[in-house]
């Protein structure tokens, strides 16, 4: 089979695929990778493909981390009974790197666009579902009804899509192909405001969207209109998106409640993991407890300090509580490398190749706050692909024409 197509050709079509499986159930996705996993076996070049990733500016930071993951096992106490299966969750990044040692060719001028397309799928099926017309299908119900991470994760692909797409679209000097973007941006935006369950991705739309227009601000008629789009978005967002003002006012009064010595529930429940996980980091600050304590501490402290809300839950909800619980200062240190990294490469291809990859990177530092970024992988692996895409569609042999 692998004779019909070459190994360019396979990669573009299940990098395409799994774009479009972000807005799908999770299952897709993975049926997607196991794929691209074994064409990646078969095709070779392991040479190449190393040389890819190496130099990726990333490496090193994350490479780092990895050892210090590897220090944890091997050195710190092993009596934690679920620290081989919590370990699984900190190589992550050895998908990205995966994804990003893919080779060369014409998806990294074109999976921008595939990945923007399946947001408006994505914002389409937000409509319909709420107007009631798509059957009760599975590959509907995440946008219907409230399905936990995955519902939030649907938000944050279309927070960066959008933002994504009104970056470019202000980059444009064609008036046309100006007008479409915008009215495609405002199709996403407002499906993502009206319906998506979730407060980090509205939080993202409202800050990535704000990146990208203070980009194009400048002392001219352009940029000013460009920041009076900006400013007239944002207002009608705060007054015409329910979801984004009853978010907004109840965690202000679950932020109220806990000043005032109750612990949080609802919405504010992100303050118990908090207060708890951050005694847990205070108790080892430096190493941390060892991989996979905070599933085996959490449970017994939480039910201690009255928090009976989130004793069960698997996470924190928060990367750096995890990584401090676990891995400590060095642990949090190596992954704000990873992201710092990121940014810095982001920023530094900016001017030729738009802001897809700041973009990525602010949804790391910004997400890690508020959900499991990294530990559950309906964020994680649509994450490192993310990454893949954003940083090899602006490496430095690829121009993208239209920005």
């Amino acid at each position: 089979m692998l004779r019909f197509l070459s190994k360019e050709k396979y990669i573009y079509y299940l990098l395409g695929f799994l774009l479009i499986s972000l807005f799908f159930p999770i299952g897709i996705m993975y049926t997607g990778i196991v794929l691209f996993i074994l064409i990646s076996l078969l095709s070779g070049q392991v040479t190449a493909k190393f040389k890819a990733l190496k130099s990726s500016p990333f490496f090193i930071p994350a490479v780092g981390l990895l050892a210090w993951i590897l220090f944890e096992l091997l050195f710190l106490p092993n009596s934690i009974e679920g620290r081989w299966s919590a370990v699984i969750h900190y190589l992550i990044f050895l998908f990205g790197f995966l994804f990003i040692s893919a080779g060369d060719g014409a998806w990294k001028k074109t999976a921008r666009d595939v990945y923007i397309a399946g947001a408006i799928y994505g914002a389409t099926v937000y409509y319909l579902s709420h107007l009631n017309i798509l059957p009760d299908w599975i590959i509907f119900r995440n946008y219907a009804i409230y399905a936990g991470n995955k519902s939030i994760a649907l938000g944050i692909f279309h927070a960066i899509a959008s933002a994504w797409l009104l970056d470019t679209a202000l980059s444009q000097v064609d008036k046309k192909v100006l007008a479409v973007r915008l009215i495609a941006y405002f199709y996403i935006s407002s499906a993502l405001l009206l319906f998506a369950m979730t407060r980090t991705g509205i939080l993202l739309w409202f800050l990535l969207s704000l990146i990208a227009v203070l980009r194009h601000v400048k002392f001219s008629v352009r940029g000013m209109l460009s920041l009076l789009l900006g400013l007239v978005t944002l207002f009608s967002a705060w007054q015409f998106s329910p979801v984004a003002r009853e978010r907004a006012e109840g965690t202000i009064q679950s932020v109220r409640d806990f000043y005032h010595g109750q612990m949080g529930s609802g919405q504010g429940n992100r303050l118990q993991f908090i207060k708890i996980t951050g005694e847990m980091i205070l108790e080892k600050p430096i190493i941390g407890h060892g991989i996979g304590s905070w599933l085996e501490q959490y449970p017994e402290r939480a039910l201690r300090a009255g928090a009976d809300e989130t004793h069960t839950m698997s996470t924190p909800h928060n990367d750096y509580l995890l990584y401090g619980a676990e891995l400590g200062a060095v642990g949090v240190i190596g992954l704000l490398s990873i992201y710092l990294a990121i940014a810095i490469q982001g920023i530094r291809q900016i001017p030729q190749h738009g802001l897809g990859l700041f973009l990525i990177s602010v949804t790391f530092f910004v997400g890690s706050m508020f959900n499991a970024l990294l530990r559950d992988w309906k964020f994680g692996m649509p994450m490192m692909i993310l990454l893949a895409i954003a940083y090899r569609g602006s490496s430095d042999d690829v121009v993208n024409e239209d920005i």
